[in-house]
């Protein structure tokens, strides 16, 4: 008897069962499903950066333009690139030919020689000069900007443009507007960053050309990557070392 009465009453329950998932079909809960590779839900506008840090890039379907003879080989490099005034040969801090070169005699220039090279990026394209980077870390290092397990001083970078007949002076108008316009004016900037997407503490780069959507363009010595990327321009003011002396942290340099 007791057989028969569960019997009929799992026959009921799947019966039951049956014509309510007829009338009420299961919707599947789109929170449990597998979720992609974060690497490859993001957005366009943005770049993965090695390690997978998101920066700041381009608007929305647009690239910077292409390097000019974009050729690395052997740690070598060999590129140029368009800025505000001009051509501007680019030279990475760690190219083969002088990563081991010791500025000051002790600190290698792969590591604290980002001020000697952003000085040769500008004075070997814009001036009558032949300039690398291990000339220009001789030079800040005879002419006392060395400095011993730190780097370059920050009157560096307005004192050797000056010296290598270049215009420089410190610029003021740190806002977004004021860098696009001085850019468009025919000026390029360098700039001193600190903690953020280009340092962990200080580091000098050039903030080469203007980009639609408030965006720029930068040479970094230290990182083709960045230099390959456009970025908001904001970005960049927010992440200037404000402690900079000299007139820093943001020189505006022009040709004579």
């Amino acid at each position: 008897m007791k057989k028969k009465i569960i019997c009929s009453f799992l026959f009921l329950t799947i019966l039951f069962c049956i014509s309510y998932s007829q009338t009420h079909p299961f919707t599947l809960d789109s929170s449990a499903e597998e979720k992609p590779d974060p690497e490859s839900d993001v957005p366009s506008e943005v770049t993965v950066s090695p390690g997978g840090q998101y920066t700041a890039d381009l608007s929305p379907g647009a690239t910077p333009e292409p390097l000019e003879n974009t050729a690395v080989s052997e740690g070598q490099y060999t590129l140029s690139l368009t800025s505000s005034i001009g051509t501007l040969t680019y030279y990475n801090q760690s190219d083969s030919r002088w990563a081991d070169y010791l500025y000051g005699g002790s600190d290698p220039l792969s590591v604290y020689g980002c001020g000697p090279t952003v000085m040769a990026m500008i004075v070997n394209s814009f001036t009558e000069h032949t300039c690398q980077p291990p000339d220009m870390a001789a030079w800040a290092a005879a002419n006392h900007y060395w400095s011993s397990g730190f780097g370059t001083k920050h009157e560096f970078i307005p004192e050797s443009a000056t010296a290598f007949g270049l215009h420089a002076e410190s610029f003021q108008d740190l806002t977004a507007e004021g860098v696009m316009s001085e850019l468009k004016s025919g000026h390029i900037l360098v700039a001193l960053m600190g903690p953020g997407h280009f340092s962990d503490s200080g580091h000098f780069i050039i903030i080469t050309d203007d980009w639609p959507g408030n965006q720029v363009r930068v040479a970094d010595p230290a990182r083709l990557e960045r230099t390959q990327t456009a970025w908001d321009v904001q970005i960049v003011l927010d992440e200037l070392l404000t402690t900079a002396s000299a007139g820093g942290p943001v020189w505006t340099i022009t040709p004579k």
